[in-house]
């Protein structure tokens, strides 16, 4: 039996060459790079990451794409992707505590001051700060779903007070999950702490603004690890110089990398990481869209579907 051919569809990575190894365990899907596809007409399947804007038009009878990240913004909103093709995205448990992991560390760091400890470090200086208790910090939550849910129990775990924005209001355990504009606004205006864990869509785009900042308590920090695109840059500077937020720790930005004029590398109230929060091990990536692929070769609906009127 011949192999399933999969082409690897990426702007400016090589995903064949990072994925190659683990996808050799797999004798039934066969990696392609797009100049290694010999008939372009028979490519049902395809994996993406930011594909460029005609990625997807030498494939006509492509059914198929899977996504090597959480995020499917690139993709259902891509003009060259037909409405008919499915989409599919990873949903790992291991990413969602990865990313569970940063969050909290960047509402600890901050609430507690324990990023300041290391400039204390180097001047020989003895000065403990006061210990902030988690119950005095309550942590929003934006975007309370598969990844937000995980983020949601790491606090609760650690003592923190969580509340929850969505879609789609609803109870998820102790966390009463809210939705709309005056949640939102609500939401910001009691949270010291405020994760954007958003999917990007229209609706969201732009999201976190001079209106947000204005809401949100002095001494708070905003995180964002959804999309750069959520962010409006200008609005967060001049927020921060008036204290509302009193601090921002960032992990997406627009564009990737950050360039390096760009003003957020020096400011002195932001902290800066690399899109580390969900990084995905290249093997356990692959078991998931492997078993993606096999599940819609068998007619049934493969996981981490996409539904893309929603956008996620």
């Amino acid at each position: 039996m011949q192999p399933l051919e999969m082409v690897c569809l990426c702007g400016s990575y090589d995903l064949k060459s990072s994925f190659g190894p683990a996808f050799d365990r797999f004798p039934d899907i066969r990696l392609l790079r797009p100049q290694e596809v010999d008939d372009p007409a028979s490519i049902r399947h395809a994996m993406a990451f930011k594909p460029g804007a005609a990625a997807f038009d030498p494939y006509p009878n492509l059914e198929l794409v899977c996504s090597v990240g959480a995020g499917v913004d690139a993709l259902v909103v891509h003009p060259g992707l037909k409405p008919d093709v499915t989409v599919s995205r990873l949903m790992l448990e291991t990413q969602a505590h990865a990313i569970a992991g940063l969050a909290a560390w960047m509402v600890i760091g901050w609430t507690r001051r324990l990023w300041d400890y290391a400039d204390l470090q180097g001047r020989r200086e003895w000065n403990a700060d006061y210990l902030v208790q988690p119950s005095e910090v309550p942590v929003g939550i934006l975007g309370y779903g598969a990844i937000g849910r995980v983020v949601g129990e790491a606090l609760l775990a650690l003592g923190f007070p969580v509340l929850g924005y969505a879609g789609t209001a609803r109870q998820v355990g102790p966390v009463d999950v809210q939705s709309g504009p005056a949640a939102l606004v609500e939401i910001a205006a009691k949270s010291r702490a405020l994760i954007n864990l958003l999917p990007l869509t229209e609706a969201t785009r732009g999201i976190l603004s001079a209106d947000l900042f204005a809401r949100m308590p002095p001494d708070s920090i905003l995180v964002n690890l959804g999309r750069g695109e959520h962010l409006v840059e200008a609005d967060l500077l001049a927020a921060l110089d008036q204290g509302r937020p009193g601090y921002a720790a960032l992990d997406v930005f627009a564009p990737e990398p950050l360039p390096e004029d760009h003003p957020f590398w020096a400011h002195p109230k932001i902290r800066i990481t690399p899109h580390v929060a969900g990084e995905g091990n290249f093997f356990e990536v692959s078991d998931w869209i492997a078993a993606a692929v096999r599940q819609f070769e068998a007619g049934e609906p493969p996981q981490g579907l996409v539904d893309r009127t929603k956008g996620y």
